[in-house]
């Protein structure tokens, strides 16, 4: 395995190919390195990379194998890092001119896990300012942009790691997901991304803004990889009083699976609607049958949003009054304005809400075990946009692409979005829905999916070279 195949094999082959000794933990984090720097300057996908710091724990790496030390599951394996969350020695922007320097002295739980597992962090990537938006664009770093077309976004927030992914500089990255964050991203970039079940991946310290809905999860190329990082960061910590033991699913048990295409009226458009068409063919496959159902799982009082704005407002509403403002993103700015007329009885409104909406989704899955739905309605769409104003020939709100994933985070559910790659298309993503702590019958559902529909499609990246 040499070069360009280091750069697209996932995180079990490197460790396989590590342990046997066919390849060295200094030559995967070398040949990652060497494609960032000849395609990130056009993508922009890292904020900071850690050369001489991912250079030098290879090379700690490499000296455990002879010595007979005992290898971590990750041993060898370079991750990169969402910039949100905070990484020891190495700056955490947060996307943000505000924090642009500042260089935390603790690493969050989940890279604290990563590096005892034995994983190497290569950098960090791309968010908008305190992932307030489901487009990666900030004051600091500007356009991330997506792989399979230059002129579209990668979605948000995790936009910068589902780039990383999709243009092989990495096998492995660590997302946050707020409202569809990994799943949106990875839908239009092409590869997986996992929200868990809330407080199966420990957050402390905590996404400041983001308390209330805040997931942490991994992003990869594959869903092995997705079980293999799993694997390593769940599990309950002291510093989180809401993390939970690692569950602990049958996965061998027959699944009752439902799919729908719309969700309250919103309809995708053709090429999703297609892509969830095989997926649920490949489903039927799996389980022999596949139960169609109509949703309504709508908030027409904007609830969701209630709950996002104060708790955004609650971190940085008071940078309003100070000359901060003058170098925040406008579109954070108008949130927070927003927010400003909002009161604790809107709150506490808002999380009844949150409280019975979940009820509601969650009796609702007593019939079932699994959902297929769209990760969004749409592909990629062009820079410049917050999101589209038409779907499916239907005029709508620029926020209405991310109406099939914030459910899942108000009810704290374990949700992937698959990808489905097919030629002279730009990548889809179909969400596999589990019930909560169900993390492990979702992650093999899908495994067993991927087996049927995996594409080995790339972007083309060599005219793109920095």
């Amino acid at each position: 395995m040499r070069g360009e195949e280091i750069c697209w094999a996932d995180a079990g082959e490197i460790v396989e190919a590590v342990r046997g000794g066919k390849l060295t933990a200094t030559q995967v984090v070398t040949a990652i390195l060497k494609r960032i720097d000849k395609y990130d300057g056009v993508l922009r996908a890292f904020v900071t990379v850690c050369a001489d710091e991912a250079l030098a724990a290879a090379r700690a790496a490499d000296s455990r194998r002879p010595k007979g030390e005992v290898l971590g599951p990750l041993d060898g394996v370079p991750v990169s890092i969402k910039d949100i969350i905070l990484t020891k020695g190495v700056r955490t922007t947060a996307g943000s001119k505000l924090q642009a320097d500042y260089v935390p002295d603790v690493d969050a739980i989940v890279v604290e896990r990563l590096k005892a597992a034995g994983a190497i962090v290569i950098g960090k990537t791309t968010t908008p300012e305190y992932c307030h938006k489901t487009v990666t664009t900030s004051p600091l770093t500007g356009e991330t942009r997506n792989p399979w077309d230059l002129d579209r976004t990668p979605g948000g927030s995790s936009g910068g790691s589902a780039v990383a992914l999709a243009a092989g500089m990495g096998p492995i990255s660590i997302g946050t997901d707020g409202g569809g964050s990994i799943r949106l991203p990875a839908a239009l970039c092409g590869i997986v991304g996992f929200k868990p079940t809330a407080g199966v991946v420990p957050q402390w310290p905590t996404i400041p803004g983001w308390d209330l809905l805040g997931h942490t999860g991994p992003m990869a190329r594959s869903v092995s990889d997705i079980r293999l990082v799993m694997n390593c960061i769940s599990g309950p910590d002291t510093r989180d009083p809401d993390s939970l033991i690692r569950p602990h699913d049958e996965t061998d048990k027959p699944l009752r699976v439902a799919w729908t295409r719309s969700l309250d009226q919103l309809e995708p458009e053709t090429d999703v609607a297609e892509a969830l068409e095989e997926v649920v063919a490949a489903a039927r496959d799996c389980v022999g049958h596949v139960d169609e159902v109509r949703l309504n799982w709508s908030d027409p009082d904007q609830q969701f949003r209630v709950i996002v704005l104060s708790d955004l407002h609650s971190a940085f509403g008071h940078r309003l009054e100070t000359e901060d403002r003058e170098i925040m993103d406008p579109t954070l700015i108008q949130m927070l304005e927003f927010a400003r007329s909002l009161s604790g009885s809107d709150l506490a409104r808002a999380l009844r809400w949150r409280r019975s909406f979940s009820a509601r989704i969650l009796t609702w899955f007593r019939d079932f075990d699994i959902l297929i739905v769209p990760t969004a309605p749409v592909s990629a769409f062009p820079l410049g946009m917050i999101g589209p104003r038409v779907i499916a020939g239907k005029k709508t709100s620029p926020h209405a692409w991310f109406g099939w994933t914030w459910p899942f985070n108000a009810t704290g559910q374990p949700a992937l979005s698959l990808p489905f790659i097919r030629d002279n298309r730009l990548p889809v993503g179909v969400q596999i829905v589990g019930r909560p702590w169900a993390d492990s019958i979702v992650i093999a559902f899908a495994e067993k999916l991927e087996k049927r529909l995996r594409s080995n499609r790339r972007p083309e990246l060599a005219a793109l070279a920095s």
